[in-house]
C-alpha cells in the first residue's frame, strides 16, 4: 500500500447554509462547505485569513459614536436572515431626557454599524433613570389597501388599524407582508384616523392596485423607570417608532399629553399617586393579541411587589399620564437573600427544563440568588405567595466552591429559547464571572463560566494588532440579550474605555451544536482503492492577532473534529469523534469520508477557532509504502514474490498482506496473511543470502527483504503481487 493524502483547503469553497438555506435556498449539499448559521466562511488577502469558523467577536462603541452616550442594556430582533436589529438604552448621568441608540448586524459581512438614535422627552421634566429596557417589533399585515399615486391616502379592506391601537409614527410598504421583499419605497404613517383610513407623510411615488397586500412596521421602547422625584417613576411606553427613526443626527420624540397612539412617550402609571417608584426591572410575555401585551415591572429590593401592565390597551390620558393600563398588583412577595439588582433585570422565560418548563415563570436575581415566581398567568391581585411558591437557585460555580468562589455579586439575568439557558451577569469585582446554565433549585454546578478581565481596551483608536475578545470591560459590567444564538453584551458603563457593545456567537457552541446545527461540514473527500485510513489532520489558526512580533496575539478556543464514511450523499450518516491524534486507523476502507467540526465559543477570551483546511492520509491498494517489489529476488520458476523493506514502521511491524491477482482477468487467486498464512513467508537480513522465518521486527538493515510462496499456484499465469497490511 501507499500512503496517499486527500486535501481540502477554505477560504474560497462554495458553500451552503447548514442544514438549510437562507430563505430555502441551498440545502445540504456533499460538495461544498457547510456552514450552520453562525459559522462563516472568509477570504482574506493573507493565507491565515482565508478560514472557516464561528462568527469574529464584533465590537461597537456607544460612547464613542454620534450620540456619544454611555449606552447599554441590549435588545435585539431577528429583522431577517442575514440582519439584527439591536437597541440600547441610555446609562449616562441621571436626566429628564433619555436616549435610545440603534445598531444593526449584518450575518453576512459579520459587521456592526451605528445607525442612530432618539431623544425622548418624558410627560413630567423630572430626572429619570433607566432601570429596565425591551422594545417591541410587530409586522401587521391584516386584510389589503389600496391608495392613488402621488396621493398621501391609504383606504384599507379588512383592516381594524385603530381597533388593533397601530400608531401614526411606524412605517408602512406594500405588495408584499414580508418586510424583507418590499421592492419599494417605505413610508412613514402620519395619522390613522379609523380602521380603514390612513395617511402618509408623503405622496405615493406610484399607485397602490386595490386589493394589495402590505405590511405595517411598529417599533414601541418600554422603559421602567425610577425618578429623582420617587412619585414621577414607573413605567412608561413610547410609540410610532420604526428604523429611520434613529437617524445618525437623533430624532427628538415628545411627550405625550390628551393623544394616544402617536409618535410621543406615555407615562403608564399605576394610580394617580404613584406607588411603583423603586423599580429594579421588568420581564414581557408575548404579546396575546393587538389589544393586550402583558409587562410585569418588579418594584422594591429587599421584599419584592409586582405590577402587571397591559402595553396595548387604550389609554385615557392627561399631560401624558395614564392610570388605567394596570390589570394588577401583588402583595410583597417576601424578603429575598441577597440585594436585587436594579441593572435591567428580570426575564419572563418559558424554559424546556427546570421546574418551570412549560410555562411563563419571571426569573430575577439577587446578588446571591437567581428567582423563579410562580406562573405568572397564575399570579393573583394582592396575591403574597407569588415568589414563596416559586424557588430559587444559588450561585455554584462550575468545579464546586472548592474550585471557585462564588461572586455574591449577581446581576441580571437574560434567557436564549435557541440554547434553552439562562445567561446571568455579575458586577465587577475581584473574581467576577459570568455563567451560562441550566436553572436548578437542588444546589447544583452552574453549567458554564465565560468572560475574563485581561483590561483589554478595545477603542477606536486602539491597537488594531489586538483581537477582538469577550472580555470584561474593565471596572464594569455586562449587561446582555440573546438573539439567534448571537450574544448581544454591552458594558455598563459611562466612559469610552467602558461603554462597549460585544457581538459573540455564544449560539455557536459544541456543546449545544447537536440542536442548533452550529457546525461546519467539510465537502467529502474522495479516497479512491482505499485500502486503510490512517489519519486525519484539521489544520488551524493557533493564534489570532498580535501581526508578525505577536505582542498582542491571542489563542483561539478549542473545537472538536468528527468524522464518517457512510450516508454522505444524503446527509443520514453517523458521526464519529475524532480523537487528538486524528488517527483512523480503526476506520474500514471506504472510498469517500466526510469531516466536520464542532466549536467552543462560550469560554474566557471567546475567539472560536479558525479552521484552514483538512487532510486525510489512507493507504490505497498499491504495494504498502515500507515495501519495494524486487525482480532480482522474486523467482517465476518456484513462484516466489519478494519486497525489498525499504522504510521503518518505528514499532512492530503490523500484519501484512499478500493477495495474488490474474493480471489479465483480475481475478483473484490467492489471499494470504502473515499472521495465518496459508503459504511461506521468509525474511532476509543479507539480500537474499539466506532465508529464515518470517517475523513481525522492524527493518534491521538497508539489506532487509521478505518473500512469500503460495501454497499452490496454477501454471502459465500472468501474476499481479499486492504487499499491504491487513
Amino acid at each position: 500500500m501507499a500512503k496517499v493524502g486527500v486535501e481540502t483547503r477554505l477560504g474560497s469553497l462554495p458553500t451552503y447554509v447548514y442544514p438549510s438555506g437562507i430563505n430555502g435556498a441551498g440545502g445540504y449539499d456533499q460538495n461544498k462547505l457547510g456552514l450552520g448559521p453562525l459559522i462563516t466562511q472568509l477570504n482574506g488577502a493573507q493565507a491565515e485569513d482565508k478560514f472557516a469558523g464561528p462568527f469574529p467577536i464584533a465590537v461597537g462603541r456607544p460612547f464613542e459614536s454620534a450620540a456619544a452616550t454611555a449606552a447599554a442594556n441590549p435588545w435585539a430582533v431577528q429583522w431577517s436572515p442575514t440582519e439584527d436589529w439591536i437597541f440600547l438604552a441610555d446609562q449616562s448621568t441621571a436626566a429628564a431626557t433619555r436616549r435610545l441608540l440603534m445598531y444593526t448586524f449584518n450575518k453576512t459581512s459579520q459587521t456592526l454599524a451605528f445607525e442612530g438614535y432618539i431623544t425622548i422627552t418624558f410627560p413630567t421634566a423630572t430626572v429619570y433613570t433607566i432601570r429596565g429596557f425591551r422594545m417591541t417589533y410587530d409586522k401587521y399585515t391584516t386584510g389589503t389597501v389600496s391608495g392613488t399615486i402621488n396621493g398621501s391616502g391609504i383606504s384599507g379592506n379588512g383592516t381594524t388599524w385603530t381597533t388593533d391601537r397601530l400608531a401614526a409614527g411606524s412605517r408602512i410598504g406594500f405588495c408584499s407582508t414580508n418586510p424583507n421583499t418590499i421592492s419599494g419605497s417605505w413610508y412613514e404613517v402620519s395619522a390613522i384616523t379609523s380602521n380603514t383610513t390612513l395617511t402618509l407623510s408623503t405622496t405615493l411615488a406610484s399607485g397602490v392596485a386595490i386589493g394589495s397586500p402590505y405590511v405595517i412596521e411598529e417599533l414601541r421602547a418600554v422603559l421602567a423607570t425610577t425618578n429623582a422625584t420617587a412619585g414621577n417613576g414607573g413605567l412608561n411606553v413610547v410609540k410610532g417608532l420604526q428604523r429611520a427613526t434613529f437617524s445618525p443626527g437623533g430624532t427628538a420624540v415628545p411627550a405625550a399629553t390628551t393623544v394616544d397612539n402617536i409618535r410621543a412617550s406615555y407615562w403608564l402609571a399605576d394610580a394617580s399617586t404613584v406607588l411603583n417608584t423603586v423599580t429594579t426591572g421588568m420581564g414581557l410575555q408575548e404579546k396575546i393579541d393587538w389589544q393586550t401585551h402583558k409587562a410585569w415591572v418588579m418594584d422594591t429590593i429587599a421584599n419584592p411587589v409586582l405590577y402587571n401592565y397591559n402595553l396595548r390597551k387604550n389609554l385615557t390620558l392627561t399631560a401624558g399620564k395614564d392610570t388605567t393600563s394596570l390589570i394588577l398588583k401583588t402583595g410583597a412577595g417576601g424578603v429575598v437573600t441577597g440585594t436585587t439588582s436594579q441593572a435591567n433585570n428580570g426575564r419572563i422565560a418559558n424554559t424546556g427544563h427546570g421546574p418551570g418548563a412549560g410555562s411563563d415563570c419571571l426569573y430575577f436575581t439577587t446578588t446571591t440568588r437567581v428567582y423563579r415566581t410562580i406562573p405568572v398567568d397564575s399570579i393573583t391581585s394582592l396575591q403574597t405567595t407569588w415568589l414563596s411558591g416559586g424557588d430559587a437557585m444559588t450561585e455554584v460555580p462550575p468545579g464546586g466552591l472548592a474550585t471557585f468562589s462564588a461572586t455574591a455579586l449577581m446581576n441580571a439575568i437574560e434567557y436564549s429559547g435557541i440554547l434553552d439557558r439562562f445567561v446571568i451577569t455579575s458586577t465587577s469585582a475581584a473574581g467576577v464571572r459570568n455563567y451560562v446554565t441550566q436553572y436548578n433549585s437542588a444546589g447544583n454546578q452552574f453549567d458554564r463560566l465565560f468572560t475574563a478581565d485581561i483590561k483589554h481596551y478595545p477603542q477606536a483608536t486602539a491597537d488594531t494588532s489586538a483581537p477582538y475578545t469577550l472580555t470584561l470591560p474593565p471596572i464594569t459590567a455586562l449587561s446582555a440579550w440573546v438573539e439567534g444564538g448571537l450574544g448581544y453584551f454591552c458594558g455598563i458603563g459611562a466612559t469610552a474605555l467602558t461603554n462597549i457593545l460585544y457581538v459573540a456567537p455564544i449560539g455557536a457552541d459544541m456543546e449545544y451544536a447537536v440542536t442548533t446545527k452550529n457546525r461546519l461540514v467539510l465537502p467529502k473527500m474522495l479516497t479512491p482503492n482505499c485500502a486503510k485510513f490512517a489519519r486525519a489532520y484539521v489544520i488551524r489558526i493557533k493564534e489570532v492577532g498580535g501581526n508578525s512580533t505577536h505582542q498582542l496575539g491571542q489563542p483561539c478556543e478549542a473545537f472538536r473534529s468528527y468524522y464518517r464514511t457512510a450516508g454522505i450523499s444524503d446527509d443520514s450518516g453517523t458521526w464519529n469523534l475524532l480523537d487528538d491524534t486524528g488517527d483512523l486507523s480503526g476506520v474500514g476502507a471506504a472510498s469517500e469520508i466526510q469531516l466536520m467540526c464542532e466549536f467552543k465559543t462560550i469560554s474566557a477570551l471567546g475567539i472560536p477557532a479558525r479552521i484552514l483546511g483538512a487532510c486525510v492520509l489512507y493507504e490505497d491498494l498499491s504495494t504498502d509504502s515500507h515495501y519495494n517489489p524486487c525482480a532480482d529476488l522474486s523467482d517465476k520458476t518456484n513462484k516466489r514474490f519478494a519486497w525489498w523493506f525499504g522504510t521503518a514502521f518505528g514499532t512492530t511491524v503490523p500484519t501484512l498482506r499478500v493477495r495474488l491477482y490474474n493480471a489479465v482477468t483480475g481475478g483473484l487467486l490467492v489471499d494470504d496473511t502473515s499472521s495465518a498464512p496459508t503459504g511461506t513467508w521468509e525474511k532476509s537480513v543479507n539480500s537474499g543470502g539466506a532465508w529464515s522465518a518470517y517475523d513481525t521486527t522492524d527493518k534491521a538493515n538497508d539489506l532487509t527483504f521478505i518473500r512469500y510462496t503460495p501454497a499452490s499456484l496454477g501454471d502459465n499465469i500472468n501474476v499481479r503481487a499486492l504487499l499491504t497490511q491487513n
